[in-house]
């Protein structure tokens, strides 16, 4: 079977050049039934969810290109004012970055919600330049994995994924289609990135991240790897290579059901962090490769 959807390694992107943004826009593009990437730039993923009751934005990506955002969520026919709930994946600027000027536009009404854990990582680096500002923005509410967040058609389940953050949070919900009355099961990660479990990296001593946290990373995609998934919504495009797989008809969200997608993405990037300790993991064997 040809697989569509792998990680990939990051190429140049819109993160790495805010300052000529608009040479890495990407249209908004459905991925299932009420489920769309309105982030409008080749890097981070913003998921908005047609709840029937309301809006709900998964993310929110860079304030540079909060005008993309807003530019794709118009061209849906969907007003930004009617955004209810902001859930952040985990508290990195690249995907808060633009909280602060969407919860003034709803007319601060959005509830704005991350865990516990990344929110006194929040406060911990708020007043940081490194790696990138992030306006003052005010939290809600907290993720309880034993109580989803809901909202009209929507109940959400969340799950804390440690690794790439303290407080990284993984989404998981059903969406059904209405025209066809099929069911599907959509999974998003709270953070793939792994460079910050590397022993001795900057960036693990900027996490405060330990061995153990890397060996939970592990352990738990793993285990969520075994989870079936219809539809893997990653919060990046490359960790699926989306933006070399876009579909032609970008409301067509059957091109993004792929079961294979979510099991991959994680054992790869389990098998990464798994490399950097050979003692832990002497007999690791690669299975999943990147692209």
């Amino acid at each position: 079977m040809e697989k569509r959807f792998q990680y990939k390694t990051p190429k140049p992107r819109c993160g790495g050049n805010l300052a000529t943004r608009w040479n890495y826009t990407e249209p908004a593009y459905r991925v299932a039934p009420h489920v769309w990437n309105v982030g409008g730039q080749d890097d981070v993923a913003a998921y908005l969810l047609d709840t029937g009751d309301g809006l709900i934005l998964i993310d929110t990506g860079y304030e540079a290109t909060l005008y993309l955002l807003i530019d794709r969520m118009w061209s849906l026919g969907y007003n930004p004012r009617d955004i209810k709930k902001i859930l952040l994946s985990h508290y990195h600027g690249d995907h808060s970055q633009g909280v602060r000027l969407l919860y003034e536009l709803t007319g601060g009404k959005a509830e704005v919600w991350i865990s516990k854990e990344d929110e006194a990582n929040h406060q911990r680096t708020k007043d940081d330049d490194f790696p990138m500002p992030v306006l003052p923005y005010e939290v809600t509410n907290f993720y309880d994995d034993d109580t989803p967040v809901t909202l009209g058609r929507f109940s959400i389940r969340t799950k804390l994924t440690p690794g790439h953050t303290k407080g990284a949070t993984s989404f998981f919900f059903d969406d059904t289609d209405e025209a066809t009355g099929k069911t599907w099961r959509c999974a998003m990660h709270g953070g793939m990135g792994v460079g910050m479990m590397r022993p001795g990296s900057k960036t693990m001593a900027n996490e405060l991240n330990t061995p153990d946290d890397a060996f939970r990373f592990v352990a738990d995609c793993l285990e969520m790897a075994q989870w079936p998934v219809d539809i893997n919504m990653s919060s990046h495009l490359n960790q699926t290579n989306v933006d070399e797989n876009m579909p032609e008809d970008t409301n067509d969200y059957t091109w993004f059901i792929a079961d294979y997608s979510w099991h991959d993405m994680l054992v790869n990037r389990a098998e990464e962090v798994m490399s950097y300790y050979p003692e832990k993991y002497p007999d690791l064997v690669r299975t999943i490769p990147t692209l």
